[in-house]
């Protein structure tokens, strides 16, 4: 698996809002685009249809160090180190 980084604005951004910044693991940029679209939609509580993934900010890897947004970690291995899976 490798990690990506998806940028994904819903309907927030006609608020103003910044959009959101997914960290995942998948085997391409599609699977990974489409694991991002899946949790946004689910968490925000948006239709698939009011998402936009900003291709400007999509690609294989971490943000940068100094990327001055925040980014949401939805990696395996951010769930194991804070037991956050449920197992211990």
């Amino acid at each position: 698996m490798k990690t990506f980084t998806v940028t994904i604005a819903g309907t927030e951004r006609f608020d103003g809002e910044a959009p959101y910044t997914w960290v995942v693991e998948a085997t391409d940029v599609t699977s990974a685009m489409n694991k991002a679209l899946a949790h946004h939609a689910l968490s925000q509580e948006q239709c698939l249809c009011d998402l936009e993934i900003d291709p400007l900010h999509t690609f294989e890897g971490l943000p940068p160090e100094n990327c001055e947004y925040y980014w949401n970690d939805l990696r395996l291995a951010a769930f194991d180190a804070d037991g956050a899976d449920g197992r211990d």
